[in-house]
């Protein structure tokens, strides 16, 4: 029942977001970061059982887990890109929020830069043959 826990703080930190943006509307962005950061703990439980579950697959598949390992982080840059830019476009900082998904897709590539590498190093091998 983790997605009641997540509706149940959203409806909550955007209630608690529109009443203290009338009086405070400083303060108010850090409600909305606070509860992402709720939702976010909540929800990492879940996360976890993801993770060594497809960890237990790959194992059973025969697939290496430092493939598996960059694809996990790299899930793991994109969401936290995606909930960086998102506040940040709530926020009407369009231009932070494009530099943020700029750092996580760089971020996501230089990850993966040892995939890619071996990946043409099997390329050129076959060309080669």
């Amino acid at each position: 029942m983790e997605i009641v826990k997540v509706a149940f703080a959203a409806v909550l930190t955007v209630l608690f977001y529109a009443l203290l943006r009338q009086i405070k509307p400083e303060i108010a962005p850090l409600v909305i970061i606070g509860g992402a950061a709720v939702i976010i703990i909540v929800l990492s439980e879940s996360l976890l059982g993801v993770s060594s579950e497809v960890d237990e697959m790959m194992t059973l598949a025969g697939i290496e887990k430092e493939n598996v390992s960059v694809l996990m982080r790299s899930l793991g840059i994109c969401i936290v890109t995606q909930f960086a830019a998102n506040i940040c476009y709530d926020n009407s900082c369009s231009s932070v929020a494009a530099a943020v998904e700029l750092a996580g897709r760089i971020g996501a590539l230089s990850l993966a830069m040892p995939m890619i590498k071996n990946v043409a190093e099997i390329a050129i091998g076959l060309m080669n043959s």
